[in-house]
């Protein structure tokens, strides 16, 4: 308080100089009339009166600039993006060997002066048996790829940083991302916007992502993964640029701020299966999504967490099964332009017997999609609806593992499909 009490005796010691020469002066001539003397009184209330304005100016800037008058987070962000002196960190996702990528992204950020800074990522496949057993989940350590491990461990490790070092909050890039024209000034609108409270704001996604209703088309990948998120009114949208996304996936671009990474790193502490779908399930994490994405990733064949080939003759008859059961247009409503991408992503892993080096068989998303189609379509030659049945049991399992390694199992959509394949056999 010691700036305080110096601006306050600055600004009273005039008045009170000017105060005791008009009470040591000499006495006041009532012949000559009393208007001298009240023009003297109401003169020196008025220098008063403004000698304590200005202290009492002085004693609140002086407060203000020592920061001792709070304002709230969000007046905060507004403050800092419309002055421009404060822009949010941003840190990728970089592993040590994607120099590649690194180059790349260095150059899409320099197109539009973003400053970022390199994280490095997680190799999964260096993790040591030890390291395995300390940051993975029994369900991950066996039925996930190393790069899925990989990939969680790395934005734990960034949710972990941000709350270590007290980061008010932190842009999140893969080095993957494409970013949108007029990112930082989206930015910007996007910060000035987030109620109070925010956890994540993602700058791109896709899953289900419709801004208004979900069609009940895409609401079968909420029901199939389960951690979908209620609507917060007639429609999703809360403002101008902001939605509540009701089941997003992607991890290549979003905001996080110290609140939701202390949140994600209790909720999540290790590794255990698809980043984005664990993460984006949690309940209590106060998710949006920006309306008009800031950034997407490049859909390359090479990006997918796992790739591997297959016979021409019978990848081409999986993927028919796969476009006549219409999820190949779930996938393009999804917002993925590249169905191949989209084929070889892994879902889940099985370990093989007797195998050395954690070799896992890869349960990739269009052939097992596919299969369950080929099952129900077998229905009509067969004439008979027990392989509905069956097949209605494998979803079943499926959806039980994607369930049990992202911590969103919940037993009503599981009684539902056993339901369903019982009743297949019986009909």
């Amino acid at each position: 308080m010691q700036d305080t009490g110096v601006s306050f005796a600055v600004a009273a010691t005039p008045n009170f100089q000017h105060s005791t020469a008009l009470r040591g002066a000499s006495k006041p001539d009532f012949s000559s009339g009393l208007s001298a003397a009240g023009a003297a009184v109401q003169a020196d209330n008025a220098a008063t009166a403004g000698s304590w304005l200005a202290a009492c100016t002085g004693f609140v800037v002086s407060l203000a600039t020592a920061g001792r008058l709070r304002f709230g987070p969000r007046a905060q962000r507004r403050a800092a993006t419309q002055d421009g002196t404060s822009k949010p960190r941003v840190l990728v996702v970089n592993l040590d060997k994607s120099v590649d990528r690194w180059e790349k992204c260095t150059e899409e950020f320099a197109k539009q002066n973003v400053e970022a800074e390199r994280f490095p990522a997680v190799l999964g496949k260096a993790l040591s048996e030890e390291e395995r057993n300390e940051n993975v989940t029994f369900g991950a350590r066996y039925f996930c790829t190393a790069g899925m491990i990989g990939c969680f461990m790395s934005h734990l490790g960034i949710w972990k940083k941000v709350v270590k070092e007290d980061i008010p909050y932190v842009v999140v890039l893969e080095d993957d991302v494409v970013l949108y024209p007029d990112f930082t000034e989206k930015l910007k609108t996007l910060l000035e916007e987030l109620p109070e409270g925010w956890d994540v704001c993602l700058l791109g996604a896709v899953g289900c992502v419709n801004q208004d209703r979900e069609p009940l088309s895409m609401k079968s990948y909420g029901w199939l993964t389960g951690g979908s998120r209620a609507s917060p009114g007639k429609t999703r949208t809360i403002s101008p640029h902001l939605f509540v996304p009701y089941k997003p996936a992607g991890t290549h671009a979003y905001m996080i701020s110290r609140k939701g990474a202390e949140v994600l790193a209790n909720a999540c502490p290790k590794a255990r299966f698809h980043v984005d779908l664990t993460a984006w399930s949690v309940p209590q994490l106060k998710l949006y999504c920006a309306k008009d994405y800031l950034a997407t990733q490049r859909f390359d064949e090479s990006d997918t967490t796992v790739s591997k080939g297959g016979a021409p003759l019978t990848k081409r008859f999986l993927e028919w099964c796969w476009s006549v059961g219409g999820f190949a247009s779930l996938v393009k409503q999804a917002g993925v332009p590249n169905l191949t991408w989209a084929w070889k992503t892994a879902v889940f892993a099985v370990p093989l017997p007797f195998s050395s080096n954690h070799k896992r068989f890869i349960i990739e998303a269009g052939p097992a999609i596919s299969l369950w189609v080929m099952m129900l379509l077998s229905c009509i030659p067969l004439r008979s609806l027990k392989m509905a049945g069956v097949a209605f049991a494998y979803l079943g399992c499926i959806t039980f593992m994607i369930r049990w390694l992202s911590n969103t199992l919940q037993l009503l959509p599981l009684v539902m499909l056993a339901a369903v394949s019982a009743a297949c056999f019986l009909v």
